[in-house]
């Protein structure tokens, strides 16, 4: 398992062909947009504050109306 993870890993970053090598790059480019956004819209004193009566309002049916 070790040696698949690390094969997996070594590919990752020596890539050999030119198709491998745009897919790392891509990969690269996704993840530093995540991060970028995750930072942008999620500020580490701003995160959303979730309890349970949010979530009830969220999931819950809406009362009937009599």
């Amino acid at each position: 398992m070790m040696a698949s993870i690390a094969a997996f890993l070594a590919a990752g970053m020596r890539p050999r062909t030119p198709l491998a090598k745009a897919i790392v790059l891509i990969l690269v480019i996704k993840l530093i947009g995540i991060a970028g956004m995750r930072m942008f819209l999620f500020p580490d004193h701003d995160r959303p504050v979730v309890d349970a009566a949010a979530m009830a309002r969220v999931i819950a049916p809406p009362p009937s109306q009599p």
